[in-house]
């Protein structure tokens, strides 16, 4: 399902690269916290970082999948 939904995402021209550039950051930034901080890792977080890595993979590489 993640991959149905990042293709859908690259596909879409109203969600910027650079959108996707700042939301991966601010989520990688949220793990980071949590690790530091012993908490749990919160799985909606890294489930969108993964979605929004793979959208932004679809639309830099021409070969990806």
């Amino acid at each position: 399902m993640p991959k149905k939904v990042a293709r859908i995402l690259a596909a879409d021209d109203a969600v910027g690269t650079e959108e996707l550039e700042a939301v991966i950051h601010y989520l990688n930034n949220k793990l980071y916290l949590a690790k530091i901080n012993g908490e749990p890792v919160p799985f909606l977080t890294y489930r969108n970082r993964r979605i929004f890595e793979a959208t932004l993979r679809i639309r830099t590489d021409p070969f990806a999948p």
